[in-house]
């Protein structure tokens, strides 16, 4: 009796990861801004992929034929699978002949902000850009400061082309978005989000004879606290809080953040729709490869990691999110030669790096 109740408490499990994992799918079809709850169920994807795999070999083992519920909730979302993952087979480690060598990397303000417990890492990341060579740098939470890093220290250390734009700006200290060129910059601009901390900017730049459009951005983030983290992390926190409250607010902010962060995406969209020049797009999106973000910008954008990535890839330093948040997608004129995301520890990211050959005028 007991033997054939785990049987069907198994077989109920298995149903319900199965069609969590397929409402994963799914999520990426609505807009946040119309329905916010679905980009929850899509941040639970690794959860709901983990406890398939796990069916998926117990039903195997017991050479049943259940086995085949589990593989079908995974095969049918293959494609959001090597989004996460990529296999290393003809991808090569080395290339030379590359057009083009871009890095998108969120700094978190060099480490300079007052509360930092960490010394400043701006030396260290220039170091870096200067040592590898990049043709393109753009930086998300870019941050400058009379006393310690300003902008004309960073021009000059560079020694690139830029375009910079300040979200927040004072006297004496200014945060934002950059982007530094090796080629001339032709042209530039700005993506304003409304009510928001984040935006987007733009610059135009010439490669020999071709014209070619940059796009950095950094989009909405959920903005959690270190509370909120305690809640769901820590059992001793969350005997001692109000819990109605902390999942109110908790919440609150997931529902703040996919609304402004599908808004911000689909101006983003827009825009892009109206270039005439390659694209290639970097930043940190702050959202998973199963999300509206992600199915929205990829929509006539290729992903430099599923074309030459290697490996399971996540680009946040801290505990969560464990997958990629940060990006760079390009235009089908150009081909990703080489992808990589150094485990450089200057920011609480890694950056991220393609070089790509330009296949199409």
């Amino acid at each position: 009796m007991l033997r054939k109740l785990l049987h069907s408490l198994t077989i109920i499990g298995n149903i319900l990861f199965s069609l969590g994992l397929i409402a994963c799918y799914l999520s990426v079809y609505v807009s946040p801004a119309d329905f916010w709850f679905p980009s929850v169920v899509g941040l639970l994807y690794p959860f709901f992929l983990i406890g398939n795999l796990a069916y998926l070999v117990y039903w195997i083992l017991r050479w049943r034929w259940f086995f085949v519920v589990p593989l079908f909730a995974i095969s049918v979302g293959a494609n959001h699978l090597n989004s996460f993952v990529q296999l290393p087979f003809g991808k090569s480690e080395k290339v030379n002949d590359v057009d083009l060598r871009v890095m998108s990397y969120n700094v978190n303000l060099f480490k300079l902000h007052a509360w930092s417990k960490s010394k400043p890492t701006h030396n260290e990341i220039i170091n870096y850009i200067k040592k590898n060579k990049f043709d393109v740098v753009c930086f998300q939470e870019f941050y400058v400061t009379n006393s310690k890093f300003s902008e004309k220290l960073a021009k000059e250390k560079l020694g690139m082309y830029s375009h910079i734009h300040y979200i927040l700006q004072r006297k004496e200290s200014g945060y934002g978005m950059a982007i530094f060129s090796k080629y001339p910059i032709v042209d530039e601009g700005e993506i304003l989000f409304e009510n928001s901390f984040n935006s987007g900017i733009y610059v135009d730049i010439k490669v020999n004879n071709d014209t070619i459009r940059i796009y950095n951005n950094h989009l909405q983030s959920l903005r959690l606290k270190e509370r909120n983290f305690n809640f769901l992390l820590k059992s001793e926190f969350r005997n001692e809080s109000n819990k109605v409250n902390e999942l109110k607010d908790i919440l609150s902010r997931l529902h703040n953040a996919f609304d402004k962060r599908a808004r911000q995406v689909d101006k983003l969209a827009n825009h892009m729709e109206n270039c005439k020049y390659p694209i290639i797009l970097c930043g940190d999106f702050n959202d998973s490869p199963v999300s509206y973000t992600y199915k929205t910008l990829t929509a006539n954008l290729n992903d430099s990691y599923k074309e030459a990535g290697v490996g399971l890839v996540y680009t946040y330093a801290g505990l969560w999110p464990a997958y990629r948040i940060d990006y760079i997608l390009h235009s089908r004129n150009f081909e990703t030669k080489r992808f990589y995301s150094p485990r450089i520890n200057y920011s609480d990211h890694y950056p991220v790096v393609a070089e790509y050959k330009l296949t199409s005028r």
